[in-house]
């Protein structure tokens, strides 16, 4: 198995194949904006805060990979939800953006992927982080079915 079949293995469990975790599509679905913006307490980070991080730093590396310019880091939370999306345009957007990371590492020459190959595996790890704090969240606040876990 080379670097690209591995990557999109990690890839495709943290877009919607449930595996040994829960994928992180799975973990947000079918959630309310109500679920979704509910905080334990101030000091902890609401669902669509963590998605909004991620969406963030994925995006972020994205458009290196892409060759495309950021701007530049204001040292602003990368909680927040900058583009003022709802609940279900805050979904819609991380489900494309993992899809559209898949797309690029399954089209991307091996040169390219070598040099990338880290940061991959560092944000699918990172992904699947936030996916499991997500998970705690939702067992907080009853909204998680426990049917729709791993696969064993």
């Amino acid at each position: 198995m080379n670097a690209k079949q591995v990557l999109l293995i990690q890839l495709d469990a943290c877009l919607d194949q449930n595996t040994w975790f829960v994928s992180l599509i799975n973990s947000i679905k079918d959630l309310t904006e109500e679920q979704a913006t509910w905080k334990p307490n101030e000091a902890t980070n609401s669902i669509s805060e963590i998605v909004h991080h991620l969406i963030y730093y994925n995006q972020r590396h994205l458009n290196r990979l892409k060759g495309i310019e950021n701007e530049e880091s204001t040292g602003e939370s990368t909680f927040r939800n900058k583009e003022g999306l709802n609940w279900s345009e805050t979904y819609e957007r991380i489900d494309q953006l993992m899809a559209d990371w898949k797309k690029e590492v399954e089209e991307a020459d091996e040169v390219n992927l070598t040099n990338w190959t880290e940061i991959i595996a560092h944000l699918t790890i990172h992904t699947t982080y936030h996916g499991g704090q997500i998970l705690y969240i939702r067992k907080l606040q009853e909204s998680w079915n426990p049917q729709a876990g791993v696969k064993g």
